[in-house]
């Protein structure tokens, strides 16, 4: 019996950790998500615009050269960015970004943990890892891209300890997401 209670008594601090450790990585997420824009920002509204009207094709609407080439290499962000500016402005592009740092934030603390197997450690890892990488925190693709390529390393890992095929297909799949 005093066994299971300890054991009942670990598991309840750390579900309590992982608790306090989301809470703690949203907030610090949000705040490290800058309410500026970048002129990216603009330009991303407007292909999505260009993209929601048009389609997809194939040529560069905003270049001073007529019928020049262009291939979109993020129409599905520049689309859903552009959709959500027209149903709540930059306020929506504001709160997207912050969801989609949050996401990053608790995606490298829970693959960390899963890893590394140590919360606390996850925890401070996450932190700085999210603080280094400040700078690039913004109403971009590449956010999205950071969060695919940390479930890439998820899925490597897991593939190599597990050989479960479906952590192979994942990473075929997931680099075709990215491209």
């Amino acid at each position: 019996k005093e066994k299971v209670k300890k054991e009942h008594k670990k598991i309840s601090s750390s579900v309590k950790f992982t608790i306090l450790a989301v809470i703690l990585i949203a907030i610090f997420c949000v705040a490290l998500t800058p309410v500026t824009f970048q002129n990216d920002t603009y330009y991303t509204i407007k292909v999505g615009e260009h993209i929601a009207q048009n389609g997809i094709d194939g040529q560069d609407p905003f270049s001073w050269h007529e019928d020049l080439a262009y291939t979109y290499p993020h129409w599905l962000y520049d689309l859903i960015t552009y959709f959500i500016y027209s149903i709540s402005g930059f306020t929506g592009i504001y709160i997207a970004t912050c969801i989609l740092s949050i996401i990053l934030g608790l995606s490298i603390y829970f693959v960390n943990t899963k890893l590394a197997k140590n919360q606390l450690f996850s925890f401070l890892i996450t932190i700085g890892v999210m603080y280094m990488i400040r700078g690039y925190i913004a109403a971009r693709a590449q956010l999205v891209t950071f969060i695919l390529f940390i479930l890439t390393i998820y899925f490597i890992e897991q593939f190599l300890e597990t050989k479960k095929k479906r952590y192979a297909v994942a990473l075929i799949i997931v680099p075709i997401i990215i491209a």
